[in-house]
């Protein structure tokens, strides 16, 4: 088999923890107006929201900023709430939301392995780099990768295969070279596999794999095991089913 030569990462909910970020957003946002609604209604009808604003986005229409202004205000709106300031909803939950970033256990650490192992890094994230850079910053991290591709640079988004050809142009590497690593099954293990790459799902509620030969892992500390990396390196043996 190839040796592996890249590792290239998803950021939210693989190596920086948005989904909890966006909660404390969300809790902050429902204390400023009042709302009664489960916390995971909400955050389910925050996330179609985002769904439906973000091509816009994407399609440079809406800046990220106004982009979060519609989505409150179409978010309140659907909830009832008279006359919706979408401009300061955007301020409470963006207060919240950045107050509370942090990123996944071990995320930090990884990186520095997988560099000193002598791989090329890159993050490859569906979402625009004046967004996913400032995250990457924020927790000095965008010195540990080779490169940062976002659906604004490509043009295109996981799960379509060039994006991950670009990532791997990016980083000078073949596909099967190259190893994609993250939580979303479709994006980050069948779009990679379907381009060619190797790929590592991070699943860490533990859900049964829909395919249990992909290697997984519930814990970012343990991806380099599974990578072969602790006794051989970057030349380690790639272990097929492995979780």
């Amino acid at each position: 088999m190839t040796p592996l030569r890249a590792v290239i990462l998803d950021l939210d909910d693989t190596l920086f923890d948005d989904t909890a970020c966006t909660h404390a957003g969300l809790r902050a946002l429902a204390t400023g107006h009042r709302l009664t609604l489960d916390p995971h209604d909400l955050f389910a009808q925050h996330a179609a929201h985002i769904r439906a604003i973000d091509p816009l986005l994407f399609r440079g229409e809406l800046t990220a900023h106004g982009a979060r202004v519609l989505r409150f205000t179409r978010l309140l709106t659907d909830l009832g709430v008279p006359a919706p300031d979408g401009e300061a909803a955007t301020h409470t939950y963006r207060s919240a939301y950045r107050q509370a970033w942090t990123l996944l256990d071990g995320a930090g650490a990884l990186l520095s392995t997988l560099r000193a192992a002598g791989l090329k890094l890159a993050v490859l994230t569906n979402y625009v780099r004046e967004v996913q850079a400032e995250k990457l910053a924020h927790f000095g991290l965008e010195g540990q990768l080779d490169a940062l591709l976002c659906i604004d640079d490509l043009g295109c988004a996981k799960p379509d295969p060039r994006a991950y050809h670009a990532a791997c142009a990016a980083l000078g590497v073949r596909p099967e070279a190259a190893v994609m690593v993250g939580d979303s099954w479709a994006n980050d293990v069948e779009g990679a596999r379907h381009a060619g790459l190797r790929a590592v799902w991070v699943n860490r509620a533990g859900h049964p794999a829909p395919d249990p030969q992909v290697p997984s892992v519930q814990r970012l500390v343990d991806l380099p095991a599974v990578l072969g990396l602790p006794r051989s390196g970057a030349e380690g043996v790639w272990r097929e089913g492995k979780t």
